[in-house]
């Protein structure tokens, strides 16, 4: 599928299919020991609807939104000027989900993240485009400070899930691998079955919550 038309399909799945408010709810419900002034990074931040919903759950906190399309960066700051997020509290570059911390600014200046910097890591069905699955999720826990949060929407294993996944040319390793390598890490991970009250995400996605262990 090309770049053009993948932007427009992601777009119209995420706002007109109400993808967006469900995903809103689920994180809005989300039961984090966090107190507010976080740092949040949103990885393949798409239409950017989880680190926006967690500004506007922790109102103090800022959020670096990366993705590798840039169209989807420039959306994420309209999104956010729509639910009256400050413009101060955005910050966005392009990334790769294969090198994560790895981000080229949108004046093509590039860095890296530093490591153990962010309060909250959050993904939605990205890590499944990466040239190297386990890499990733031992680089997106890198990037978060001890005791700390990575949030993951991963697609779900069920049939409507397997189709979605074929429909994007999405691969990702199984959830029961993805929490192996997390629990080897000496990791805590909690998987989130999604009920009717997060329709229709709940087709298509499962939560996943890990917690970082010093």
């Amino acid at each position: 599928m090309a770049e053009k038309d993948i932007y427009k399909l992601y777009k119209f799945v995420m706002q007109i299919c109400g993808f967006e408010k469900s995903i809103s709810k689920f994180v809005n419900d989300l039961d984090l020991e966090l107190k507010d002034n976080n740092k949040i990074l949103e990885v393949g931040c798409g239409t950017g609807v989880i680190g926006l919903q967690l500004i506007e759950k922790f109102p103090k906190s800022t959020l670096f939104a990366t993705d590798i399309l840039e169209k989807f960066l420039y959306q994420t700051i309209h999104n956010a000027e729509k639910r009256g997020i400050s413009k101060d509290k955005i910050s966005v570059a392009i990334s790769d989900i294969s090198t994560p911390d790895k981000v080229t600014l949108l004046d093509n200046s590039s860095n890296y993240l530093e490591k153990e910097s962010f309060d909250i890591v959050c993904v939605g069905a990205t890590i499944g485009y990466s040239k190297n699955k386990e890499e990733t999720i031992k680089k997106l826990l890198d990037l978060i400070k001890p005791k700390r949060y990575l949030i993951n929407l991963e697609m779900n294993e069920w049939i409507i899930g397997k189709l979605t996944s074929d429909e994007y040319q999405y691969s990702n390793i199984p959830l029961t691998e993805m929490k192996k390598i997390i629990e080897e890490m000496g990791h805590e991970v909690s998987f989130i079955p999604l009920s009717m009250k997060y329709f229709p995400t709940n087709l298509t996605r499962i939560g996943m919550v890990v917690r970082k262990n010093p």
